[in-house]
């Protein structure tokens, strides 16, 4: 099910409107279930909230690089881990960087489901003040915590009565760490705002401080195509609401009939479902279909089997002008050059005759001769070189690949093109 990756300056409220999304998540679950929008059969979505830090990856790990990508790497792994049909997954953290904003949307593109940006925006002066009041608090409490330990150690101290300074607190519902002062500017800083422009950043939801909730209601229209409950009921109220309207206007008009379209128009509740955003899988994210493990071996093997041949060839005609004679006497007087039988393939290797005596010998397969064992293999490996990667890699399965039984053809008409080039 979808993945919810929040995002905003340090400080804003992330964990907070994280927290809320999860409540309004299963309170919206409870009512279309209630409603009965949801079959009782189908099995209510997990929520999950992965956290970005940890007592293991504090605040402090932006400091370095080495830390800083050891705990987007935990985090990308929780939630890669969570992701499934039946659960929604929200990242909590700033996830400032808008390439790790796209390695989340890809990984959520390949397991078919949709995603969404929601950004908590918060103005730099509320988290910065949302900092301080973080620090303050921490100091409090580090005060406190010193003040029992030395009551501790000196027990012959401690007042009978207790201090002020020891009385509990009022609880505060911010209980995040602080960022160092220094640290927060830095992040603040380097902080990428996502746009609307970005196919991983849409569809993209602001949500003010002002704002007391997030826009649920749009939110889990957009991730799951299942109209709100609030949707539904603000349309049933819509609809009411126009009917006195209609009448009143009749009655000032004199009992004038009204236009037809006027009269049928009504408003109707949406309930059924709007559509799931279909996700279509690109070359980022799909999986290219696994070719066969022998089609490399495959290829080295006929390629080498057309080379031993024309050897074979060689071997039986050393001479190029005996070869062009004995060629002349068995087929056809104009058609001046050599043919070489190759298995596997349907059209032989073909020399011009003009070509086979262009080399420095008169032998075929001696040194400077035109099939001479060191060029025929140099053009084996040439022509393997760029074909290995069309059979191996991802356009193997696509349409035009070369199978194993077209390897013998598509070679010999490579050596064909280089031989006849040469009489260019």
């Amino acid at each position: 099910m979808p993945l919810i990756v929040l995002t905003g300056y340090p400080c804003s409220g992330l964990t907070y409107r994280a927290r809320q999304l999860a409540t309004q998540l299963e309170e919206t679950q409870t009512e279309l279930f209630k409603s009965g929008a949801l079959p009782p059969t189908k099995p209510r979505y997990k929520i999950h909230i992965v956290p970005t830090h940890d007592p293991s990856h504090p605040r402090t790990v932006y400091d370095h690089a080495r830390t800083e990508k050891e705990t987007r790497g935990v985090a990308y792994a929780r939630a890669k881990r969570a992701l499934n049909k039946d659960s929604f997954v929200i990242l909590d953290g700033m996830n400032y960087i808008k390439g790790y904003r796209y390695q989340l949307w890809c990984e959520a593109k390949a397991l078919g489901t949709t995603c969404c940006v929601v950004h908590v925006g918060t103005p730099i002066d509320q988290c910065v003040a949302n900092n301080k009041a973080r620090l303050r608090r921490q100091n409090d409490t580090d005060n406190t915590t010193n003040k029992e330990d030395t009551a501790q150690s000196n027990p012959e101290s401690t007042p009978s009565e207790p201090s002020p300074s020891t009385e509990p607190s009022p609880t505060t519902t911010d209980t995040e760490d602080p960022y160092p002062p220094e640290l927060l500017n830095n992040l603040i800083f380097r902080y990428e705002e996502p746009s609307i422009h970005s196919r991983w950043d849409k569809p993209l939801f602001t949500v003010p401080w002002s704002d007391a909730t997030p826009p649920i209601a749009d939110i889990w229209t957009a991730l799951t195509g299942i109209p709100h409950p609030s949707t539904t009921t603000t349309d049933s109220t819509t609809t009411t609401a126009t009917t006195p309207t209609l009448s009143t206007l009749t009655s000032a008009l004199h009992n004038t009939t009204l236009p037809s379209t006027a009269s049928t128009t009504t408003t109707t509740p949406r309930s059924g479902p709007l559509g799931r955003p279909k996700i279509k899988p690109h070359q980022a994210t799909a999986m290219p279909i696994a070719t066969d493990s022998s089609a490399l071996y495959s290829m080295e093997k006929r390629t080498s089997a057309i080379v031993t041949a024309i050897r074979s060839f060689t071997l039986a005609n050393p001479s190029a002008e005996a070869a062009l004679v004995q060629a002349q006497n068995t087929s056809n007087a104009n058609n001046r050059g050599i043919s070489i039988p190759v298995p596997e393939a349907s059209t032989p290797v073909y020399i011009p005759a003009h070509v086979a005596t262009s080399g420095t010998t008169d032998e075929l397969a001696g040194a400077g001769g035109i099939l001479a064992l060191p060029r025929l293999q140099r053009l084996r490996r040439q022509w393997i070189a760029l074909n290995r990667a069309y059979v191996q890699g991802a356009h193997a399965s696509s349409k035009g690949g070369l199978t194993a039984e077209q390897v013998p053809d598509a070679f010999v008409r490579f050596l064909n093109a280089e031989f006849g080039g040469e009489s260019e």
